[in-house]
């Protein structure tokens, strides 16, 4: 699977992520992590997808990985979490490009609830999220490690009926316009 966008002259793309990965990711997303808990956060992606209950993917822009988002399934919905962009490629288009990717992969898994989560003080993304259709839905008091925060889930729902098994890799013969079919 390899989604493009050819956004003026920059190519933007999603693509499954990997285990190889792991070190541009800590540099480009979460230099505060250690390698090895990332490299455990693509092993857990790699197993949500390999049993069609989830899928991670990469942003890259221009040949370079900057950012990550993780589709999962739940009973009762989705959740696209670890959504993250390096912030000198924000406002590139990155992150609306992996949270449609991440939608569709939803959709094509039959999910009808789809929720993402962030902090009411991170107007950005929440404008964001708004402006792709998810809705206010309800707060959570998580510890993401700075204390007790109040994280905000907004929603989107779709009229499917649930089934948490994909159809055999419908993603792999989906391309978006401009597509080389290269990843």
């Amino acid at each position: 699977m390899t989604h493009q966008l050819d956004s003026t002259h920059h190519r933007i793309y999603a693509r499954p992520a990997q285990l190889a990965d792991a070190a541009d990711l800590k540099q480009m997303c979460w230099p505060e992590r250690a390698l090895d808990s990332l490299q455990d956060l693509l092993k857990r992606a790699q197993l949500l997808s390999i049993r069609r209950q989830g899928l991670a993917v990469v942003g890259i822009y221009n040949g370079r990985i900057c950012g990550f988002g993780l589709l999962t399934l739940w009973i009762d919905s989705a959740e696209i979490s670890d959504l993250i962009v390096h912030p000198d490629y924000r406002s590139q288009g990155i992150g609306s490009h992996m949270i449609t990717v991440l939608t569709q992969a939803a959709v094509d898994l039959r999910v009808r609830v789809l929720e993402i989560g962030v902090l009411p003080s991170n107007v950005r993304a929440l404008a964001l999220y708004r402006r792709m259709g998810f809705i206010d839905d309800h707060t959570v008091d998580v510890d993401l490690g700075r204390g007790p925060e109040t994280v905000l889930y907004l929603v989107k729902k779709f009229e499917a009926s649930p089934a948490h098994q994909l159809p055999d890799s419908p993603w792999n013969n989906v391309r978006t316009a401009g597509s080389s079919g290269s990843g």
